[in-house]
């Protein structure tokens, strides 16, 4: 600070009522330092939109988290119920397990947010500010502060301001004097008592400029003498508040560390796991051996009893079932190659010698329950037959059964004899007419 500085303030009083009133960008200048207490402000204020941006974070990895879980339920149904198979499948259910264990992660990543993040913003932010009934207890303090220190310095401020407007006041007085003698010097007509007034006049502006001025400079000596003492009790203070920023910078850092920390799951165990499972599904896979094993289940590899001869049995009666295909021993709903050999009548069931199929291809043909039919259809058995399973119907050659569904793909119906429903080859029967 210093005594030319308060050549700009032209427009000041000089009351010192106004100390109030006056106001500059300058720290050092009246009311300058209200910047700096206004951080102590906005401090709070950035404490508060912390704790908001954690919040909202938390609340992404949460919704992350669910629409993760939501999609791996919905496509590891999916997979399990869909015709995908063999170690394709597995590889695709990997997948299903990623993003659940990837859900898992994230909302760790929440309850750290939620938890550890918020609790501690909110615990620092009332250990440093409290609130008084209408401002922070720190602005308060800091604003107390400054204006102790600035109170007395102002005053002189405004002493200097006073004495500066009076100087100037007293030597535009006397430049204008001055300009009146001019005049009358040079009219012929001027009168002497005129011109004595004027110089009267004259002599008492010269006396008041160097009044005045003389008093301008000594308020301004006044000042310098203050200034270095001001400059100091201002800078004390300030260095508070200094200290004060300091303290939220260092937590504000610490909590973005930690945060880092928090939502970089790309160091995580489970999530590189979870990724290596994928990647080792994909480098496993046996496609050769999946699709022979296809093959060998439902295709070309799948033994077949070719028709032969057989002479007519007068005890069982029975009779080739062409491609009539075994059914799964564990449902009453459906057929797969899963079947063991029927052990009904020896020689009489033309299944005997079809290999044991693995139990992952068994779902592929499965029976499916048609609709009743509408129009009660009656069928009469054309040979005997001895169910070999315990949903299955048996039935001598002329006994009239009620066939309840159409012949399935696999040659099985569904039919209803002597009140009692089961199952039982079509080709048995024949459709009453």
């Amino acid at each position: 600070v210093s005594t030319q500085s308060t050549g700009g303030h032209n427009s000041h009083t000089g009351s010192e009522e106004d100390v109030g009133d006056l106001f500059s960008d300058c720290f050092w200048e009246i009311k300058g330092f209200k910047q700096v207490v206004k951080r102590i402000d906005d401090g709070a204020s950035l404490t508060d939109h912390l704790g908001q941006l954690m919040q909202e974070r938390a609340d992404l990895e949460l919704k992350y988290a669910k629409g993760l879980k939501t999609w791996s339920r919905k496509w590891e149904d999916a997979i399990a119920k869909g015709p995908e198979y063999g170690s394709l499948e597995q590889a695709m259910k990997c997948l299903t397990v990623e993003a659940n264990e990837t859900a898992d992660i994230h909302l760790d990543v929440r309850q750290k947010l939620t938890g550890s993040s918020l609790e501690s913003i909110k615990h620092w932010k009332n250990s440093n500010y409290q609130k008084t009934f209408v401002k922070w207890k720190q602005t308060a303090a800091a604003q107390e502060g400054f204006e102790k220190v600035q109170r007395p310095w102002a005053k002189r401020f405004l002493k200097v301001e006073k004495a500066k407007k009076a100087y100037h006041l007293a030597a535009r007085t006397l430049e204008q004097v001055k300009g009146q003698l001019d005049i009358l010097e040079k009219d012929v007509s001027t009168t002497s008592d005129a011109l004595k007034k004027v110089k009267d006049k004259l002599s008492k502006a010269e006396t008041e400029n160097d009044k005045t001025k003389d008093k301008y400079r000594d308020r301004l000596n006044e000042l310098d003498m203050a200034n270095q003492q001001y400059i100091n009790e201002m800078t004390v203070e300030f260095e508070k508040c200094q200290a004060m920023e300091k303290i939220r910078i260092e937590f504000f850092v610490e909590t973005l560390r930690d945060y880092l920390g928090y939502v970089d799951v790309s160091k995580d165990a489970r999530l590189t796991n979870s990724f290596q499972n994928i990647q080792y599904g994909l480098n496993e896979m046996t496609i050769e051996e999946d699709l022979k094993k296809y093959a060998d289940q439902k295709g070309t590899g799948m033994a077949m009893n070719w028709p032969k001869f057989m002479e007519y049995d007068d005890v069982n009666h029975s009779m080739p079932m062409g491609n009539l295909q075994m059914r799964d021993n564990n449902s009453n709903q459906g057929y797969d190659d899963n079947r063991s050999n029927k052990a009904g009548s020896a020689g009489a069931n033309p299944f005997n010698g079809f290999d044991d199929m693995d139990s992952e291809w068994g779902d592929q043909n499965a029976y499916v329950a048609h609709p009743p039919q509408a129009v009660e259809v009656r069928v009469r058995a054309m040979f005997d037959y001895e169910g070999a399973e315990a949903d299955e119907l048996s039935f001598k050659e002329g006994e009239i059964l009620i066939q309840l569904d159409e012949e399935d793909e696999n040659g099985w119906c569904r039919g209803l004899l002597n009140g009692v429903e089961g199952l039982y080859p079509g080709s048995y029967v024949e459709v009453m007419k």
